[in-house]
């Protein structure tokens, strides 16, 4: 028999629920496939006192490579929170072994009345090596810095490396952030081996919540649909894409393109004013011509997002893939009033540069009208959402190639009084 460490549970992480009184949580044992250890979770409001008890779900996992590498995921559903509320929770099995206990704060109640400005942490292209943020955010989460976090796609670099191994080593590394604050996801590029095995199976506690398309398919077989769905966090609406799909599953672009809309048009403005969309791969961006061809890609034509965005009034798309930060101002078929206060567009952000193997990703061509800010040293986003018409934003740089440590490079107010349709 295997020790007892090798099935206690490893690659904690949290995400949002189906609303403000839910929060999700997935982990994973490593065994072999005649252990069999039960998917609990305990919390409570005292760390002393993990009186509440719920039981999950636990699927089996195997990475597509020639060894068969197998594990167990865990997913789970902690019910009835209260908002805005501390709780600690532990994770694992009665007869082989529990995780730490670990905390975290409970989202806030879905509506425009917050109690308290939002914080957020937001980056992608994070490996598992030269993860020169990592140090950092994980010192934010610690500090209670952040409530929750977006990670817009390519992960470890890959999740499916040294037969999916190198998958967990990202997972365990990111524990300390995605155990502690949501850590909401989607998939780059760099996931596709497999169809998509890793990040649809390894972030399985996502909401997924499209009527039309439940599931996805993938080389580990059916799957909750956690490429393209929705949620909201207090006074804003988010919605998750997968760009990759206008790359890989051309018979996919108009389901997903049909979701976005109509849950765009969904949208209570006067609940969640704050509509913000997340993806990979950038609308906008002015490093090289590769950049620019993906981003033609799925801004234009019948399916494209950008008139989507418009018609809608989406106020920020977040993004990654270019291995650089740019702050456009509002853009609209490629122009931009410059604008930070009522700005007559969507505002468009890349922020990719979080560190891994692929290093940075120079600009080679001149600034364009439409960028406010741009810079090809590691580092991470904050943004920090104060009430319904202001929100801030910031880029902390975190390049000790550079040597800057820390320190914010990029600071705007972003003041929105009427969300809505441009």
């Amino acid at each position: 028999k295997l020790s007892l460490a090798a099935y206690l549970p490893e690659q904690v992480h949290l995400a949002i629920g189906q609303d403000s009184t839910e929060m999700n949580v997935q982990w994973s044992t490593i065994h072999d496939a005649t252990v069999s250890t039960s998917s609990t979770v305990r919390f409570g409001l005292d760390e002393s006192d993990l009186s509440q008890e719920v039981e999950g779900e636990s699927f089996i996992f195997v990475d597509g490579g020639d060894e068969g590498y197998t594990q167990t995921h865990h997913v789970a559903t902690m019910k009835g929170l209260k908002p805005s509320t501390k709780y600690y929770y532990k994770v694992g099995d009665e007869n082989e072994g529990w995780s730490d206990i670990f905390d975290f704060v409970n989202s806030p109640e879905t509506g425009s009345d917050l109690d308290a400005p939002l914080r957020f942490g937001v980056w992608g292209d994070m490996g598992s090596a030269n993860a020169q943020i990592l140090d950092f955010i994980t010192q934010e989460v610690e500090e209670g810095n952040f409530d929750m976090v977006l990670h817009v796609g390519d992960f470890g670099y890959n999740l499916d490396n040294d037969n999916g191994k190198n998958g967990d080593v990202f997972m365990n590394n990111i524990q300390p952030v995605a155990s502690r604050v949501p850590y909401m996801v989607d998939a780059g590029n760099h996931e596709v081996a497999y169809d998509f095995s890793h990040y649809t199976e390894r972030f399985r506690n996502m909401p997924a919540n499209s009527v039309e398309v439940p599931t996805v398919t993938t080389g580990n077989g059916e799957a909750p649909n956690n490429w393209f769905y929705s949620h909201d966090f207090g006074n804003v609406h988010f919605v998750t894409i997968s760009t990759e799909i206008y790359f890989d599953y051309p018979e996919m672009i108009e389901e997903q393109y049909n979701f976005v809309a109509q849950d765009l048009a969904a949208v209570n403005r006067t609940k969640t004013p704050w509509v913000i969309v997340h993806g990979h791969r950038p609308l906008y961006c002015s490093c090289d011509s590769d950049c620019d061809m993906a981003a033609r890609t799925v801004r234009d034509g019948k399916f494209g997002l950008e008139e989507l965005f418009y018609n809608n009034g989406v106020d920020l798309y977040l993004c990654g893939h270019e291995h650089n930060y740019e702050r456009m101002f509002d853009v609209y078929k490629k122009s931009s009033t410059q604008s930070t206060v009522n700005p007559p567009s969507t505002v468009y952000i890349v922020t990719g540069d979080a560190g891994g193997p692929e290093q940075h990703e120079s600009f080679n061509r001149p600034q364009p009208h439409r960028s406010a800010f741009r810079t090809d040293a590691y580092g991470y986003s904050r943004m920090t959402i104060y009430n319904d018409t202001h929100l801030y934003w910031e880029q902390v740089e975190t390049d000790t190639d550079a040597g800057v440590l820390g320190e914010v490079i990029d600071q705007t107010w972003i003041v929105v009084e009427n969300h809505g349709p441009f």
